[in-house]
C-alpha cells in the first residue's frame, strides 16, 4: 500500500485492517514509524514499559517535529500503571 512517496500509506493500511475486521493492532517500532503513526492520528493508546535502568546513548521513542507552543503537545492521561517485577507497565490514552 505505497503512498505518493513510496512509503506505506498508514491510513489506507488501517482502513484495510478495519475492513478485515482487525480492530486492534499492537506495534513495536522505532522512532520514525512511531512518530508517523502519531502525526497521522492513528494511535489510540500507548502501552509503555519502563525499566529502572539507564543506558548509554538515549534514543527517542517518537520522531516528531519540535513544538513551538505547549498547546501543540500530544496530551495523554494515564489509564493504568502496574509494576511487573522491577518494571512499570504504563497504559496511556490520548485525551
Amino acid at each position: 500500500m505505497p503512498d505518493a512517496h513510496g512509503k506505506v500509506d498508514l491510513a489506507a493500511l488501517m482502513r484495510e485492517l478495519g475492513r478485515r475486521e482487525i480492530n486492534e493492532v499492537h506495534i513495536e517500532a522505532g522512532a520514525v514509524l512511531n512518530g508517523a503513526l502519531l502525526r497521522a492520528g492513528l494511535v489510540d493508546e500507548l502501552l509503555l514499559f519502563l525499566a529502572p535502568s539507564l543506558l548509554g546513548e538515549a534514543r527517542g521513542m517518537f520522531d516528531l517535529p519540535a513544538i513551538e507552543r505547549l498547546d501543540e503537545k500530544f496530551k495523554l492521561r494515564f489509564h493504568e500503571v502496574v509494576q511487573i517485577g522491577p518494571d512499570l507497565r504504563i497504559l496511556a490514552r490520548f485525551s
